[in-house]
């Protein structure tokens, strides 16, 4: 039996690609996209045959993750992107972490063994991050695009962008297209207030979604969380 220890696969390449001498990966997955079983019935409604649907012709069809955890140096986001960021390759989520006792991580998750995507007229099948937001190897809680007020404290914030995968099936339930679209970013902020009601104020392009309130624990700071959302808007050709 092979040993697996400590065996981690860079399915996005950004390792050695966007995110080289800025971050390490710390985990990796890979899961078969699951096949669903269509069943026939007879007159008493119990099933009399069965055939599988929902998967590529090749069979090769993978919902995989990455995760990265910064190093030495600074990451910027907008070196980021997803979308179709190379062949048979579709990244639909990246997650940004950060808090009070680690170093930001960055989670890019989405499907490799996917069907080329053909893309819409003078654009692209990618979606790039637009936010210059800078983060950092340290460990602390970290501002994205958003202000806090002095009479509080950032504890933890994070950043996901994602965009939708569509797939298209043929008669006999095999995937035969894929297609991307949808997308959207939100980031969010958990709070501690020190001297009075936490705040926020997210940039001017956001749109904010949860304004802070209070979860008052009995003999314990007062803490709240705030959200914001945007559009994140496809690449042109």
């Amino acid at each position: 039996m092979a040993n697996q220890f400590g065996a981690l696969t860079d399915h996005w390449g950004l390792a050695s690609g966007a995110l080289s001498g800025k971050a390490v990966l710390v985990a990796s997955s890979a899961v078969p996209v699951a096949r669903s079983v269509v069943r026939a019935q007879d007159a008493n409604g119990d099933p009399v045959a069965e055939e599988l649907t929902g998967q590529t012709a090749a069979g090769t069809l993978m919902e995989v993750s990455c995760t990265y955890s910064l190093t030495d140096a600074t990451v910027n986001l907008n070196t980021l992107k997803l979308g179709e960021i190379a062949a048979n390759k579709i990244a639909n989520s990246l997650n940004v972490v950060t808090s009070n006792s680690e170093v930001p991580q960055i989670t890019v998750s989405g499907q490799t063994g996917t069907i080329a995507v053909e893309a819409p007229s003078d654009k692209a099948n990618t979606f790039s991050i637009a936010d210059s937001i800078t983060l950092t190897n340290a460990r602390r809680a970290q501002l994205l695009d958003f202000t806090v007020d002095s009479n509080c404290r950032l504890t933890g914030s994070t950043y996901t962008a994602a965009i939708e995968i569509g797939e298209t099936t043929n008669g006999v339930g095999v995937i035969v297209a894929h297609g991307v679209s949808g997308g959207v970013v939100t980031q969010s902020c958990e709070l501690v207030a020190v001297e009075d009601a936490a705040g926020w104020t997210p940039g001017v392009s956001w749109k904010e979604t949860q304004v802070p309130g209070a979860d008052e624990g009995a003999a314990a700071w007062h803490t709240a969380s705030g959200a914001a959302e945007k559009i994140l808007e496809r690449d042109d050709a």
